[in-house]
């Protein structure tokens, strides 16, 4: 184990805060490794399969219809088992998840985006979770320029769906609430807090990180 553990940023984000595109300019910023895809890459690796079978997987769990479909991919009861291909069940793909994130975060210092890394790494010395949040009206206007969006009310439940499903895998994934503050050192309000700022603030609090550490760092007057 090297001397000094290398940092690791978690960024939980919203759809259509900037939360991926702030994790991104953050690595860039430090020099630090950007952990997104290759969270998909490697599941779809160790659990043989092609990657574009897991892409509506991500930080989502199936419904119900999905499910009901695996299963009748199965076959009839009374037939003949054939095993289908490409068959991944929410449990195979997050206890994949839950062992490469460690393991990817101790190749050096890197931003993890998403997938319950808050929870996954908690515990670890020279950690910072941050999650980044909007308001409505803020995340609707990024989600009609940047997914083209027909309209506020195509966006709105693209928004809605979002929040939702991630909410739902975070609380199977990890049991905790992925809104609660309390899973975070850090909450950035991207309506408030510009991009560029945003990025200073976890930049300049991530620099300052001590080799080891309980919160808070600093001794708060009694």
């Amino acid at each position: 184990m090297p001397a000094t553990m290398p940092i690791v940023i978690t960024v939980a984000r919203q759809l259509g805060s900037g939360g991926s595109y702030i994790g991104q300019r953050v690595a860039r910023r430090l020099g630090y490794a950007y952990i997104d895809r290759q969270i998909l890459q490697q599941a779809a690796e160790a659990l043989g399969v092609e990657e574009a079978v897991l892409e509506d997987r991500d930080e989502r769990l199936q419904g119900f219809w999905e499910r009901l479909l695996t299963v009748f991919a199965l076959g009839p009861p009374d037939g003949t088992y054939t095993p289908p291909p490409h068959l991944v069940t929410d449990a195979d793909l997050i206890e994949t998840e839950r062992r490469l994130i460690p393991q990817l975060a101790t190749r050096g210092p890197c931003v993890v985006l998403g997938h319950g890394g808050f929870h996954l790494l908690r515990g670890r010395v020279r950690l910072l979770n941050v999650f980044v949040h909007a308001p409505l009206e803020f995340r609707v206007a990024r989600v009609m320029g940047i997914y083209h969006a027909e309209s506020e009310n195509e966006a709105v439940r693209t928004i809605e769906r979002s929040d939702h499903e991630r909410r739902r895998y975070i609380q199977n994934f990890t049991g905790a609430d992925w809104f609660d503050a309390r899973n975070y050192h850090l909450t950035i309000d991207t309506g408030v807090v510009d991009f560029a700022l945003a990025e200073q603030l976890i930049a300049a609090l991530a620099e300052r990180l001590p080799e080891e550490y309980t919160w808070p760092w600093v001794k708060q007057p009694i």
